[in-house]
């Protein structure tokens, strides 16, 4: 009998964590942010399919163009309402932990300028960018052949606005200096 009644008391319990486990999962809280996350690929093993030709290559590199763009089409239009094109006004900072320079633009003539200026600097610097407005995919593709050989991602840029105080780019974030 009291292992009737403990199996009904270890059912409640669980009945009870089920209900409630998605509301612990509604929302991140960040306890502690050192800044130096890692990618996850350097520890996993490299897995590439041979390729047995360059027909095949191509096409698989097609393949894969086309489902990037799918997946872009999805998470686009990318807006910040707190960042346009503008001048931004240099300033220091120390953020020692932030390892790799990031630099902010948009889908915006003056950001297809800036990024024609500075290509160089930025790829010499592995600097990585954060397109945080642009409204279609066609914009992002132009935005990367003008910046490749450098990474972009479309990101929106709202928290990295209030933490910097910025409220124009195109613009440079080192872990030493903000500037255009």
């Amino acid at each position: 009998m009291k292992s009737g009644a403990c199996n009904i008391k270890i059912a409640f319990v669980m009945a009870l964590a089920m209900m409630y486990a998605h509301q612990g999962l509604a929302k991140l809280v960040v306890i502690f942010d050192s800044g130096k996350t890692q990618p996850l690929t350097a520890y996993l093993p490299a897995v590439k399919p041979p390729v047995q030709n360059a027909f095949q290559a191509s096409t698989t590199a097609a393949s894969l163009n086309a489902e990037r763009l799918q997946v872009l089409a999805h998470s686009l239009p990318v807006t910040t309402p707190e960042l346009t094109p503008g001048n931004v006004v240099p300033k220091n900072l120390s953020i020692p932990y932030l390892e790799r320079p990031v630099f902010i633009i948009g889908a915006d003539a003056l950001s297809l300028q800036w990024i024609q200026r500075h290509r160089e600097r930025l790829d010499t610097l592995h600097a990585l960018g954060w397109v945080v407005n642009v409204e279609t995919v066609a914009q992002l593709a132009q935005l990367k052949q003008q910046a490749s050989p450098l990474e972009l991602v479309a990101l929106s840029g709202s928290e990295l606005a209030q933490q910097f105080g910025l409220n124009h780019y195109p613009v440079l974030i080192s872990s030493a200096r903000i500037e255009q």
